[in-house]
């Protein structure tokens, strides 16, 4: 029995094996692989080869339009031209012939046609033409490096971010932005990036300074005074030192911190990323296009591929800040294709380039599938042919295909348990053989994809669902999992390490909305397709090669699927789109028992989670960011101070509280904590919470506060803030060997309070002329609690009239409850109304 299971092993194995080398070899080129008892190589058709070459012509150009930047093609050529044209009119003893550039280019010629022995070849009326052309095109690009320079000395300009209104000066430097480097043409996605001003290492004394003032309100006086004294003395020692080294590293590095923020804050952690690190962001507000959850899924698959499409032609648009300060966009590069890998002691970011990868994983009642959203010319398929696929999923499992074992259903709950344990099961049942295939397939996909059994109503339903799916259903090392549930509602789960919320949000948003501005659905809510296309009287269903009458399409429904054989599942069907693929798996019965004891971890992890999701809004009584506007109050300050009062009724106390900041106008720039809590928000939490102080001093209290929180969110947005400095100069001293108490002190402080803003709209799409435009629009997402005993908190600000807020903390915990928090905060905002009105 045992020898009749290896040889079926075996089988699947060399079948799987080779279908993936196949596919290999057409994204990729020729390949070689070494099997039992010898090779195997495979050789692409012709066809694959002309695509391979001109996916790379296609880099190349975009490289090299992006190094001319601003000036056009078309200029360059010309520049070209003209300057060959100029240099062979010109005599022999002009200067572009015989003076001391043209000796020297002469000289690299003569070297350089000498390797290849072309020299007595080459007409010498040749070399003076591909010489002129290399010179032109050499001098356009020292000019094109200059430009960039010039770029990024008014990049490293910041006083715009302190200015309520634009001072003479701004308003010459935007000008000049706008003029010499925005306004000419479009520019490809990443345009600005050698522009990028690198990320400033702020000075030592400021930094401590920062960081004394944001912890004075929160301990004692005499702790306070210990924590001084302590500072002090590592700013004289220690501090120097570690100081140069970051002033070093900035200068031979993309950027001083970011490397080291996602090596030992994310791939060095141990703990679960499920709940722990990983985020969700919710759909449409109240509104659901279709409730066909494949048609659903095909349609927001397909948006997804041609927002791939337009990431890696580099057409997407790079995003500019007040029409003239453009931010980095290199986190857009991991978005697709993109899988976090566990590892004993520190995990890895494993990531394809765009034109390797053309299929999804698809997970469905357990079971995963391949399939296929672009064809074999690169072009992406259709909704409907999508959906086709989906369909056939869906109507295969659990009818002619065994649903899979409980364990082999719950495989996702791996990826939710601690990260060195799975490593260990990975290193154990999934490095070799079949699992070992599947596991790639899965790994390498664009996006993972899970049609998902339930049908939330509510935005704390979903929410929950999003972030966990009850433990056993995300795959979390992916970038992201795009969640389709039932009654057509739709959410994104996200991995942290590769980049950060803005990045899914945007491509979420965009993706939401082409998806209703393009009309996709037909009066049946299945996705629209051609006319002309014949009806099909079944689809396959794998294992017998026969057609099933259960997958007839519905009245009026065609199939993009034909009937042949599942055996050939492999090649293109005759209406051009392939079968999925099953992805099958061994379960030993050491792997089924390490999978269930999974289910266990991370379903108790689930329970634990309370997290809750609201609005408040003035149709409910409440407000937006306009009645805070109207009052000169930053919403954001606002929020925050309305957090705080929220925390100190609900906690009796203070605590550190987490706000994050993009530092995105720096090259691979990530984020920066805001530290919300200061003198002044605490003065003012203090007085509001007092019946006994007077309207008058609260309102001021109220607006210090506010001013004070501008006042360090600029900061941290100019790369300024405390805790970045602090860590990386941690890093450092854990390099070189340096003992600084003052550090470990620092990073022993933690975040009871952890918070984030999402931005509503990042595109351009326009929404006025449809009649539900107000619905368009996401509740933004959430996350885990930091902190055990302490909350998390996403809000957003979607307009005048309505803030979005997700609490979350651990039932464990016994001093939290997120429902009351969410009381908390709505009272915290009435009464900051109520100080106003």
């Amino acid at each position: 029995m045992a020898e009749a299971r290896q040889a079926v092993h075996s089988i699947r194995v060399s079948s799987l094996h080779l279908d993936s080398l196949t596919t290999r070899a057409k994204l990729r080129g020729p390949q070689i692989h070494g099997v039992e008892g010898g090779a195997v190589i495979v050789i692409p058709a012709p066809k694959y080869f002309v695509r391979l070459v001109q996916n790379k012509f296609k880099h190349g150009w975009n490289h090299f339009q992006s190094a001319i930047w601003p000036a056009p093609v078309w200029a360059v050529l010309l520049a070209i031209s003209v300057f060959v044209a100029v240099v062979m009119q010109s005599p022999p003893e002009h200067f572009f012939r015989c003076g001391p550039i043209a000796n020297a280019l002469w000289w690299v010629d003569e070297h350089f046609v000498a390797v290849f022995g072309l020299g007595p070849y080459l007409p010498k009326i040749v070399r003076v033409i591909y010489i002129a052309m290399w010179a032109a095109l050499l001098s356009i690009l020292i000019v094109a490096l200059i430009q960039r320079y010039f770029m990024r000395i008014l990049l490293n300009y910041k006083k715009w971010m302190y200015e309520s209104k634009p001072s003479m000066m701004t308003m010459a430097w935007g000008g000049m932005l706008r003029f010499f480097f925005l306004g000419q043409r479009e520019p490809l996605l990443y345009a600005f990036q050698s522009a990028m001003p690198r990320q400033p290492v702020p000075p030592i004394k400021q930094t401590i300074e920062k960081y004394l003032r944001s912890i004075e309100p929160l301990i004692p006086a005499d702790q306070f005074e210990l924590q001084k004294k302590e500072a002090l003395r590592f700013a004289a020692n220690e501090a120097p030192r570690l100081q140069r080294y970051l002033v070093l590293k900035s200068w031979f590095s993309g950027n001083y911190v970011s490397d080291w923020w996602e090596k030992y804050v994310y791939l060095r952690s141990r703990t679960p990323i499920l709940i722990n690190s990983n985020y969700y962001g919710l759909g449409f507000n109240n509104y659901i296009p279709t409730s066909n959850q494949t048609a659903r899924a095909a349609a927001l698959i397909h948006q997804y591929m041609l927002f791939k499409l337009d990431l890696d032609s580099e057409k997407l648009q790079p995003t500019v800040v007040k029409g003239a300060v453009p931010i980095c966009m290199r986190q857009y590069e991991r978005l697709f294709s993109t899988c976090r890998i566990p590892g004993r002691d520190t995990d890895v970011i494993k990531h394809l380039d765009g034109a390797d990868v053309i299929h999804i994983a698809v997970l469905y009642k357990g079971s995963f599938w391949r399939v296929n959203t672009f064809s074999d010319n690169g072009n992406a398929l259709e909704a409907y042919q999508i959906q086709d696929q989906l369909d056939f999923i869906r109507a295969s499992v659990g009818r002619a295909l065994p649903a899979p074992l409980s364990a082999e259903a719950n495989l996702p709950a791996l990826t939710g348990i601690d990260r060195s344990h799975w490593a260990q099961i990975r290193e154990t049942y999934f490095a070799e053989g079949l699992n070992r295939i599947s596991l790639d397939v899965l790994e390498n996909a664009i996006m993972v994809v899970h049609l998902d059994d339930a049908a939330p109503t509510t935005w704390t339903q979903t929410g929950n669902l999003a972030l966990h799916g009850n433990g056993n259903t995300r795959w979390c090392d992916k970038s992201f999992n795009l969640v389709v549930f039932s009654n057509g509602e739709a959410a994104v789960h996200a991995e942290h390490t590769w980049a950060d919320a803005p990045v899914i949000a945007h491509a979420w948003e965009w993706v939401l909305l082409h998806e209703v501005t393009l009309g996709m659905y037909d009066a049946g809510g299945d996705c629209k397709r051609p006319a002309s296309l014949t009806l099909v009287p079944a689809v396959p269903v794998p294992g017998d090669g026969k057609a099933s009458p259960n997958l007839t399409p519905g009245p009026g429904r065609t199939s993009s699927i034909s009937t042949a054989s599942f055996e050939e599942k492999n090649t293109l069907t005759s209406a051009g789109v392939p079968l999925p693929s099953r992805l099958e798996w061994l379960m030993w019965p050491e792997l089924e028992k390490a999978v269930l004891e999974a289910v266990g971890t991370t379903a108790q992890m689930c329970k634990d989670l309370d997290l809750v999701v609201g609005c408040y809004q003035d149709a409910e009584g409440g407000y937006g960011k306009g009645f805070m506007k109207k009052h000169r109050c930053g919403p954001d300050a606002w929020i925050q101070l309305a957090l705080q009062i929220a925390y100190f009724r609900d906690q009796g106390a203070l605590h550190l509280t987490y706000e994050s900041a993009a530092v995105r106008l720096f090259n691979e720039g990530r984020t920066e904590t805001i530290r919300s809590v200061s003198l002044e928000s605490r003065r003012a939490v203090e007085l509001v919470c007092d019946p006994a102080a007077s309207k008058e001093d609260k309102i001021k209290a109220i607006k210090d506060s506010a001013q004070q929180h501008q006042s360090y969110s600029r900061d941290a947005g100019c790369g300024k803030g405390v805790d970045r400095h602090l860590f990386a100069l941690y890093v450092a001293a854990q390099g070189l060997g340096v003992e600084a108490q003052f550090l470990k002190d620092f990073l022993g402080l933690q975040y009871k309070l952890s918070t984030s803003q999402i931005p509503q709209r990042q595109t351009s799409v326009k929404l006025d002329k449809l009649p539900y435009a107000t619905d368009l629009l996401s509740p933004s997402g959430g996350f885990g609690p930091v902190a055990d005993d302490g909350y998390g908190v996403s809000y957003m600000m979607a307009d005048d009239a309505r803030t979005f807020f997700h609490v979350s903390s651990k039932r464990s915990a016994g001093n939290t409850d997120s429902e009351r928090f969410r009381k908390e905060i709505w009272k915290a905002l009435d009464d900051l109304r109520a100080l106003f009105e």
